[in-house]
């Protein structure tokens, strides 16, 4: 057959993969709504101006765009579902609606292939509590978080914590080297942070902020009370209270603190955080709080959320863990359509995978093989085609378990 190939970073998704989507998402919402959490669907495509947070020239570089020929207007494909949520909830709920608890099943292109993956497609699942502020807030979304991947087999976690509040007041000091050290927080390169602190073609404000302020951060070591803002001091003592309430919640969970973690998305506010498995080389989840998306929309609304990483969590998932019995019900010229019907009907109700044949297929599809005679005889068989039992009816057959 002719084949006709897929756009860069986009694939198919197997029957196989998809059970595992499947499987997945009836945990995750099933957790979710207990919750408190309701279910929603945004669109596929929306104006360019709700996908994209204030800071929409660095957001908008992931949006795939197109012209709509009805309207003339730039659209865009969401490549991220923070931003659109924050549309949905000002065009659905008032302010006298809040707190509101949102969670979704979206699919995601990003108009760019990362280095460790050559996808640009994604399945994101997701929680948002928008309206919701504080430490006991922030400490519920992490651990739903947690408790979600727990469900889904995973209870060797590692939580880290961090603040863009933190990170966002380091580069705002650092107007010389405010990219190259962003640039070094994110690859984690803090030797070379040290050799800028010494660099004369640096400004020397900057090289002794950098030297009493990031330099520290770099060894996980708190600055002195004097260095740094009240706000800033007030976000080290809550992240501190938050590790520690965390732990007490899943003594075998670790979490720690990562005071200068730079995040992809430009809209956090405060606290961030990610869950990791170890064995597990990508990050599962991702999330934090986002107070300040909704003042694009005249609102002042306090939000935190996470999404989770469908497609790094199949990866690790055994579908022989979600396999069902199949079984084949071979009808013949001979056999009772009726008759095989509801025999399907019962073996469904037992749990079985079934499908119909006139004859036994040439894959491993089959478990068992029920073939039903002449005189209306049920006949089991293995996918062998080895006679496993006989019924004289069906009245027998569902007596019998199987």
């Amino acid at each position: 057959m002719k084949s006709i190939p897929l756009p860069p970073g986009i694939r198919d998704y197997t029957a196989e993969i998809v059970r595992k989507f499947d499987y997945i998402n009836q945990i995750f919402f099933q957790e979710t709504e207990s919750w408190g959490f309701n279910k929603i669907y945004t669109p596929i495509i929306e104006n360019i101006e709700s996908l994209t947070s204030d800071s929409a020239e660095s957001d908008s570089k992931n949006i795939l765009k197109l012209i709509d020929p009805l309207s003339g207007e730039i659209l865009g494909i969401k490549s991220d579902i923070t931003p659109q949520i924050a549309r949905f909830v000002n065009s659905n709920y008032s302010l006298s609606n809040l707190p509101i608890r949102l969670s979704y099943a979206e699919r995601v292109v990003r108009n760019k292939i990362n280095k460790n993956s050559d996808s640009r497609e994604f399945f994101q699942l997701g929680c948002e509590s928008i309206g919701t502020e504080g430490i006991l807030n922030d400490i519920e979304i992490i651990q739903l978080a947690s408790s979600l991947i727990k469900k889904m087999g995973f209870s060797n976690q590692v939580i880290t914590l961090s603040s863009s509040l933190i990170v966002n007041f380091i580069l705002s000091k650092l107007k010389k080297s405010n990219e190259k050290i962003r640039d070094l927080f994110y690859k984690k390169n803090f030797s070379e942070i040290f050799k800028i602190s010494n660099d004369v073609s640096v400004p020397k404000k900057e090289r002794n902020f950098i030297k009493s302020i990031v330099i520290p951060f770099t060894k996980n070591k708190i600055p002195k009370d004097s260095y740094l803002p009240s706000n800033i001091s007030k976000e080290i003592k809550n992240l501190k209270i938050i590790s520690g309430e965390l732990v007490k919640i899943n003594p075998e969970t670790k979490c720690i603190i990562d005071f200068l973690d730079v995040k992809d998305f430009q809209y956090y506010s405060n606290i961030t955080f990610e869950i990791n498995v170890p064995k597990i080389k990508s990050t599962l989840l991702n999330g934090g709080r986002y107070n300040n998306l909704f003042n694009k929309y005249g609102s002042s609304i306090p939000a935190i959320g996470f999404g989770l990483n469908l497609l790094t969590l199949v990866k690790h998932i055994k579908v022989d863990d979600l396999a069902r019995p199949t079984a084949l019900i071979i009808i013949d010229s001979n056999a009772s359509i009726s008759e095989s019907f509801q025999i399907r009907d019962f073996l469904v109700n037992q749990g079985f995978i079934t499908r119909f044949s006139n004859k036994k297929l040439p894959n491993n599809f089959q478990q068992i093989i029920v073939k039903i005679s002449k005189s209306k005889e049920i006949n089991l068989y293995d996918s062998k085609m080895k006679k496993l039992a006989k019924f004289k009816s069906f009245k027998e057959f569902i007596e019998e378990e199987i």
